[in-house]
């Protein structure tokens, strides 16, 4: 084998190298929604250097699909800064077998003196049919389990639950 056909094939692995990598650090980012009935909770999930980011909100809809109103929205102010919260999920990088895990800060529980605006939990996310997936447009509708829970150690019982969904299905859009 020449050195120029050498040359091709270690371009020809290294890409396949990057497509794959690309491939599953791709399927995550995005926009998920879950609806119920008229409610429909959306997580908007972006890439970043080491893992994602998100926010979620949820909104009513119309028998046809159309927004009526916001029940809650993550991007928000924070307090009284005139600044929106940068992000409200964050987790580290996909797994092989596709899983995300990570912090959520619930910051549209109702207020409280005890919760101070927000409840911090744990946050997973697992992609449950990953064959779908196709960078050209998925061949399936691409799902994920969603779960939010309560982080070891001690919690004070006047804290409100969790305003967001704690056990879903999510499907990317």
């Amino acid at each position: 084998m020449s050195i120029e056909d050498m040359k091709k094939v270690i371009i020809l692995i290294l890409s396949l190298i990057y497509s794959i990598t690309a491939y599953s650090q791709d399927i995550l980012a995005g926009i998920w929604k879950y609806q119920n009935n008229s409610e429909v909770f959306i997580v908007n999930i972006w890439k970043v250097t080491d893992g994602y980011e998100g926010h979620y909100k949820k909104v009513i809809v119309d028998a046809t699909g159309n927004q009526i109103s916001v029940v809650y929205d993550s991007n928000k102010e924070i307090g009284d800064t005139g600044y929106n919260w940068p992000f409200t999920i964050s987790t580290g990088s996909i797994s092989q077998d596709y899983r995300v895990g990570g912090s959520i800060q619930d910051n549209t529980v109702t207020n409280s003196p005890y919760a101070g605006g927000f409840i911090e939990g744990l946050c997973r996310i697992k992609i449950l049919n990953p064959n779908c997936y196709n960078p050209n447009g998925n061949t399936c509708a691409l799902q994920a389990e969603w779960i939010v829970k309560r982080g070891p150690g001690l919690y004070n019982p006047a804290e409100p639950p969790y305003s967001v969904p704690t056990n879903i299905i999510l499907t990317k859009q």
